[in-house]
């Protein structure tokens, strides 16, 4: 029990231990704190299908801007981002007829792979410091033998050849210093070991794992859509645009036929009708007065 304690009071030793304990608390810290917002980021997609994209995209943006992880990466996607205007300018009134909307250009497309912008280099890197993650292995391998043969010099420093008796004191701090010098070689290889296990695993299990089902998620909400396949939807769509605007030229003349003639037997003719038993009915009125003889009494 003392030899452990004079070790855990050794320099070397507490360098060795400190820098572990602080680089795993600071590796474990940045990646659940990435791993639970990315949870939270796939909680709250789950209710959103490719269905439905149209309607809630305000709230898909919402989303995707407040969390940490995408807020960033989302603002470069917007703009790969195409919309329909099949659906976005239909009058509440009107009736939407399907067969006349092209299929593969209605609702929300991308024309970049979702990967592209939603990566573990936009997802989870930016959110600690993968270089310092990556040499702190290295540096704890690199203090063992620093450490050893500095606690080996120190330990051929404490011999004393000057007395039988001082050497006999001396060669009992020599063995300690020695195995004090090969506990930090062991100590340094062994923590160098267990800190990137734990590091492979909890990225793999814990990190990526989030990151793919986030992407896999976004991957289902948006189809790609490569330039030249959506310029011929484009052209199909207003191929069908255009024969139905001649359709309705067409069938313009007839309209306005139909609309006049509805109007003279509607509105005109009963007018007419009207004036015509007007008259009949004044005509009627003045025989009748002629009839009746001069009202000056047969003056002239």
């Amino acid at each position: 029990m003392e030899f452990v304690l004079k070790c855990l009071k050794d320099p070397p030793v507490l360098i060795i231990i400190t820098t572990f304990i602080s680089g795993m608390t600071y590796t474990m810290t940045r990646y659940f704190s990435v791993a639970k917002n990315l949870n939270k980021l796939y909680k709250d997609l789950e209710s959103f299908t490719k269905s439905n994209m149209v309607y809630r995209f305000e709230e898909f943006k919402q989303i995707m801007s407040s969390n940490p992880c995408t807020k960033h990466a989302f603002e470069d996607f917007k703009d790969a981002l195409i919309f329909s205007d099949t659906l976005a300018f239909q009058e509440s009134e009107d009736k939407i007829e399907y067969e006349n909307v092209s299929e593969s250009v209605s609702g929300i497309k991308t024309s970049t792979d979702i990967q592209y912008y939603f990566n573990e280099e936009t997802m989870v890197y930016p959110f600690f410091n993968k270089n310092f993650i990556g040499t702190l292995p290295e540096l704890l391998t690199g203090f063992g033998p620093l450490f050893t043969f500095l606690k080996i010099a120190t330990a051929f420093g404490l011999l004393d050849f000057s007395s039988p008796d001082a050497l006999t004191h001396s060669v009992s701090e020599f063995v300690a210093d020695m195995q004090i010098a090969a506990i930090c070689s062991v100590l340094a290889v062994g923590s160098c070991l267990t800190f990137t296990i734990t590091d492979k695993l909890v990225t793999a299990l814990v990190v990526m794992s989030s990151c793919h089902k986030v992407q896999a998620k976004l991957a289902s909400l948006f189809s790609v859509v490569t330039t030249e396949s959506f310029m011929i939807d484009l052209l199909k769509t207003s191929k069908i645009q255009n024969h139905e605007n001649g359709s309705i030229l067409k069938s313009i003349p007839k309209s306005f036929a139909t609309t006049i003639q509805k109007d003279l037997a509607n509105v005109i003719m009963p007018y007419l009708d009207s004036l015509i038993f007007g008259v009949n009915t004044l005509n009627d009125t003045m025989a009748k007065k002629s009839d009746s003889g001069d009202e000056l009494g047969g003056l002239f």
